[in-house]
């Protein structure tokens, strides 16, 4: 009989590679023992704007929740994301920041109706300076 395991954290963040070290060491301090990621062009984008019946990343939450139950699910958003046409389609920093905050809100009301788990959002500067939202 296989053991059942469980994990930290379920952890949702964009594919870019300029965040992945420091965002590693900041989730592998934050969660020793491991979480689940999943890693896409946008990070959240397609689960606030994808319907919730045809849902790629609701999909894979449930996925994580029923095989490694997480405590907690963290969404991270990042600074000069492609996904949303890079930090000059805001034209300014504090625009940028209120927009992702936004979308990290709507993230997690779409969540909160889903699972029962804490939920963190975090949004990352290109210098690597995380701060919690």
């Amino acid at each position: 009989m296989v053991e059942k395991h469980t994990c930290e954290a379920v952890v949702i963040h964009c594919i870019d590679f300029r965040f992945r070290k420091k965002l590693n060491e900041y989730l592998m301090s934050r969660f020793p023992e491991g979480y689940d990621l999943i890693s896409v062009a946008g990070g959240i984008k397609r689960l606030v704007s994808d319907s919730i019946e045809n849902n790629f990343i609701l999909e894979q939450l449930k996925i994580s929740h029923k095989l490694h139950e997480p405590k907690v699910i963290v969404l991270i958003q990042h600074e000069d994301c492609g996904a949303y046409g890079g930090s000059k389609s805001f034209g300014d920093f504090e625009k940028e920041k209120d927009f992702q905050a936004s979308e990290l809100n709507k993230a997690e009301a779409i969540l909160k109706a889903q699972f029962s788990q804490k939920i963190e959002q975090y949004f990352v500067r290109v210098s690597g300076k995380i701060t919690s939202l």
